[in-house]
């Protein structure tokens, strides 16, 4: 097979996958016999998207090879195991020596991605987080988002440290609807993150790192000129946004499934 990720046919979105170059999985998925480890990283849009994104996989022909996992179980469907952190920012996920930053309340054992990916040993995770990033709290401490890059680039670091030959799909930051305006992204922080993590992404795929860019962000855009897909507050997804998330992440996820050795 072509070591190159084709883009994903699709009217409403543009879907963005780094090229793997020279690099390809390790594992030819498709073909082996035992699960495939994948963990999807993220929090409230992941945890929200959790029964939608199972639903989607499920419905595909490598449905039955998939072994979702992660330290948290939610909800009353087949295969909850996840790493969906609701409130949690990319600093936190990161949990930086020195950085000072406040864990949530709420966690009575929140660990780190370096705690999430010893335990659980993933072979695929799919990432999408910082959206807490823009809001400071008492729980989070002060506003993340100027670490933002740093803070996405060592949970990506961190991840490779413990499992080096794990693939990784790095989805871009959602926008926020108040943000939105004909059509446009008017978040200069945000697009301005997401335009580094897409740099970020493409360097390492040079390195010869098993990584992929999955350009949600441009994705939602172009999908809420359709229709509405977000909730009341702007900030998370209805169920019709759900389900078109959880339709990109099942087309990159395809993608690096099939990719042969």
């Amino acid at each position: 097979m072509n070591n190159t990720l084709r883009k994903v046919p699709n009217k409403f979105i543009s879907l963005s996958l780094a090229l793997l170059l020279q690099a390809c999985l390790p594992i030819n998925y498709a073909n082996e016999t035992s699960k495939v480890k994948v963990m999807s990283l993220g929090d409230s849009l992941c945890a929200n998207n959790i029964k939608a994104l199972r639903n989607a996989v499920e419905r595909t022909k490598f449905g039955s090879k998939i072994d979702w996992v992660g330290t948290k179980k939610d909800g009353a469907y087949k295969d909850s195991d996840n790493e969906c952190r609701g409130g949690w920012s990319a600093a936190q996920v990161l949990q930086k020596p020195g950085a000072n930053v406040r864990l949530p309340a709420w966690e009575n054992r929140p660990g780190s991605v370096r705690n999430w990916v010893e335990s659980t040993k993933p072979d695929i995770v799919l990432i999408m987080i910082g959206t807490n990033d823009f809001f400071g709290s008492k729980d989070r401490g002060d506003d993340t988002s100027g670490s933002l890059k740093e803070s996405l680039q060592g949970i990506i670091n961190n991840i490779y440290t413990i499992r080096p030959n794990a693939a990784i799909v790095v989805a871009s930051i959602p926008p926020f609807k108040w943000n939105i305006d004909k059509g446009i992204d008017t978040n200069k922080t945000k697009t301005t993150t997401n335009a580094f993590l897409k740099q970020f992404v493409t360097r390492l795929s040079a390195q010869n790192q098993r990584i992929y860019f999955l350009d949600m962000h441009a994705a939602i855009l172009a999908r809420s000129r359709q229709s509405n897909i977000f909730q009341n507050d702007g900030l998370h997804f209805n169920d019709e946004g759900n389900k078109f998330i959880a339709e990109q992440w099942t087309n990159a996820l395809t993608k690096v499934i099939q990719e042969k050795k």
